[in-house]
This record gives C-alpha cells, structure tokens and sequence, in this order.
C-alpha cells in the first residue's frame, strides 16, 4: 500500500507546540509464555458464545454450487452453494438463517506473523495470563488462554477490526518514528476527530494497513490481541425449504471488492473453496465437490420472525434486491408445496426485485419466471439500476410507480417482506411505502407512519437486513 498523502497533509498541520487531547493510554494488560509441547489443544477461559445461536456448529460438506451472476466485469460474481446435511439432525425453514464461522486470510496471518518477527513462536504452544493487577483488567473471552499465536491470528481476531482511537494512541506508543508517532497520535485525539474518521473508519483501515503505512510501529503481539475484536460469524440467508430435501440447504452470496485491494473475508473464502477445483471440473458451471469442501455453520435464531405468515390467505409484498431475494427462493418454495396440498384460496404475492443488469445479474430470473408460470409467483417487478431504458433503477422506484396498487393490498391485509442492505434501501423502501399510504389513502404523512409502525409491530412489516 502507498502512503496516503493525508499523512503528509497532517504532519504539514502539526508542530511541537501542537497540543493534543488524547485517550489514557493504559499499559499492556496481557502475558503470553511459549510452551515448548505436543499437546496444541484449545482452550478458553469461559464458554464462547455463538451470537444467536439456534444450534450447534455443524461441519457442513458443500455438495455443489453454481455461478447465478455473468462473468461480467461491472457486476460482482453471485454464487449460491448447497450444503450436505446428511446425518445431521437439524430442522429449519424458509426465513431462517445460518452463520458461517469465518477464518482469516493465510496470506494476511502470515504477513502479520512476519512483520511482528513472530516466525520461530507461531506454532508453539503458549499460555496466556494477566500482567497487570489492575481491577478492570480481564482476559478478553474470545482469546484463548492456551493455544499457539496462528491459531488465534486465524480464527479469533478480526485482522480487518475497526482500529478505536485508545488502539491507536497505544500504538503510537510503539513508534519510533517521530513523524509517524505524531500523526497516530493525532488521529487518536480529539483535534483528530474529522481525519480519524475520513481517514481511518471511512476508509476501513485496518491493523494491516497500519503496519503498511506507519513502518516503525512495532507493538507486542498481546497488544494485537487485547485490542482488535472478535472475529464474528457471518450471516447468510436460507434460500431453500426443509420441506422440500431435508438434507440440502443453500444459500447464495455475492463476492464485492471492499477497498484496500481485498474482497469480503468469508465470500472470498467460499468462492475459493469452490472455485479452486481440478482443470476438469472448472469448465463445469455446477460440480460435485464430493465432501472434501468442509464449511463450519450453525442456525441462528429467527429473532424478527422473518417467515411465511400462519396465515396463508395473506398476500404478500416481497422487496429484495440483489441477494436480497435469497429468503424469498425459500419462502416460494415453501408456498409451492403448501399450495399443491391446499389450492383453494391463493393469494397475490407480489416480488420487488432489482439489480445492475437484466442480462448479467438478474440471479434466479428463470426459476422466478417458472414461479410466475406456477401461480406461485403473482408479480415479479424488477429494477435495473445500470440499465439505459429500465422504467426504473431502484426497488423503492417500482414500488412508487406501482404505488395505488401496493397500497390497496396493504390494505387488504398484505404482509411486507423487505431483505437487503441497510445502509440506504432499507429506509428508503419504508419511507416510499410510508408516501404510498399517505397518498392513496386518507391518511396524513404522520399517521401513514404511525400505520407501517404498527404494522411492524403486529409482525406485518418484517426486514432481514445486514451491513
């Protein structure tokens, strides 16, 4: 990575009169010993919780996968996946989630490992205890007390963490450079507050970077360790039914480019693992990786109640754009089968759809058509947000221009289903759903937004949204 020129912009702002507002900076609390032994088990000083964990972690075969997306340079490859659960006595439903307990990139851990001059300790054992008697000093509960360093560089730290200002003011500490030690201060200071967060959080500069960009900061391994988060599961979407084999589950993900030349963490993962076969079986679109492609899941609790309401003669407005409609698959499939067993009533269901391009990442575009061919499916309305002649380019657009007729099923007692990002659609969708009210009912703004809150609290507004 090439130095930013915001370093040498701040070192131009900042002289030896300059005063700062800085963090306490509190001493390392952490004491690692290396433990010459055979025995490298785990173990930890307390339970590790699973964050909404409905089961416990399955080792999970990837049975096949397919490529949904194009190869198309202006669109990210989609992939969906299909997990093996055979003799596993698991249960889940369409709506549900699993997480995919991640790792980090071998490439990054050994970058790490060699900057710190870690080389020869990695793979011993270590134990691990406090070095201070401070009160509020603990060991953090996702760092093992005895294991070795890779392990724990690999699958308990999030190397691409958020680094806090207390985190870099105590690396400053570790600096030699005087240069370079200024500027980490004054990112860390109150002064620092607006290129702390262009700079750093914008940016998503992680621990890496750091080490790229500031050459002399060379802290102790247990600072990295007490400092950086917990590397979390990751969230996917189940975008199949139980009822329909119980011992596959899907789920289908997109592969982006994050910034700072690196791709999301565990996406990235699950398209090697799936990608790097023998020659043969890459000119397959869909292979039988024959369980040697082992992926450690479990199922996460259905907190927002995102499922096919009981009430099966509800109509349904579904909005996912992009992987978005991965539940919906699920949801449709499970309609499907309810609908052979009981098709005396069958209400509208009605899908908001949307992506960059109708002919390179329209994903499921043929099974939603076979959908709408089945009845399942009433409506598919799909957005293409690069597209010249799309009626239009986002989800919220299509619900606007279609806005009296989703109206009137809102009305008629429609559940509203919305999955996808939350940093932008998510709200937007909510609020053209709110003007939609307001304008073909009777309602003022305020009580069109006090109706779509009740319907969230009656369960009749659900989002499944992620970050």
């Amino acid at each position: 990575m090439v130095v930013p020129s915001y370093i040498k912009d701040i070192l131009q702002t900042l002289d030896d009169s300059t005063v700062l507002n800085l963090p306490i900076f509190k001493e390392k609390i952490l004491k690692l010993e290396y433990v010459k032994c055979d025995n490298r088990d785990v173990v930890f000083s307390q339970e590790l919780i699973l964050p909404f964990s409905d089961s416990k972690i399955i080792i999970a075969d990837i049975s096949d996968w397919r490529r949904l997306s194009a190869d198309f340079p202006m669109c990210n490859p989609v992939y969906e996946i299909t997990f093996n659960l055979e003799n596993n006595d698991v249960h889940f439903k369409a709506g549900d989630t699993i997480a995919i307990t991640p790792r980090n990139r071998k490439e990054e851990v050994d970058i790490l490992i060699k900057y710190l001059g870690l080389e020869k300790v990695a793979d011993t054992s270590y134990t691990l205890t406090l070095d201070c008697d401070r009160k509020d000093a603990k060991i953090p509960p996702h760092i093992p007390i005895k294991a070795t360093l890779r392990f724990v560089l690999t699958y308990c730290i999030d190397l691409r963490g958020i680094l806090k200002k207390v985190f870099l003011v105590v690396l400053s500490k570790y600096t030699t450079d005087e240069s370079e030690k200024k500027v980490l201060e004054y990112l860390s200071s109150k002064e620092g507050f607006l290129a702390y967060t262009s700079n750093i959080l914008n940016k998503s500069i992680c621990i890496l970077d750091i080490f790229q960009m500031f050459k002399s900061c060379r802290p102790p391994v247990e600072v990295i360790l007490e400092h950086l988060p917990r590397l979390l599961p990751r969230p996917y979407s189940i975008c199949n039914t139980y009822l329909k084999d119980p011992n596959k589950l899907k789920i289908c993900f997109s592969v982006k480019e994050i910034g700072n030349d690196r791709k999301g963490l565990t996406t990235s993962w699950l398209e090697e693992l799936i990608t790097t076969s023998d020659d043969v079986e890459k000119n397959f679109e869909k292979i039988s990786l024959k369980g040697n492609k082992k992926v450690p899941i479990y199922f996460r609790k259905n907190i927002n109640e995102f499922r096919l309401p009981e009430n099966t003669e509800a109509p349904m407005i579904l909005v996912g754009p992009g992987t978005g409609v991965a539940p919906f698959m699920g949801f449709l499939e499970e309609r499907e089968i309810k609908m052979n067993e009981n098709s005396s009533n069958v209400p509208c269901v009605w899908l908001f759809n949307g992506c960059r391009y109708e002919s390179f990442d329209f994903i499921y575009k043929n099974e939603l058509k076979d959908f709408v061919s089945k009845g399942v499916l009433s409506k598919i309305t799909t957005a293409f947000s690069r597209d010249e002649n799309s009626k239009c380019r986002y989800v919220q657009d299509c619900i606007a221009e279609h806005g009296e007729e989703v109206t009137k099923l809102i009305e008629d007692g429609a559940y509203i289903f919305v999955c996808g990002d939350v940093n932008k659609m998510a709200k937007d969708v909510k609020e053209t759903i709110i003007k939609c009210v307001e304008q073909y009912t009777d309602r003022t703004y305020e009580e069109a937004v006090q109706f779509i809150t009740e319907l969230e609290k009656q369960k009749r507004y659900v989002v499944d949204i992620w970050n």
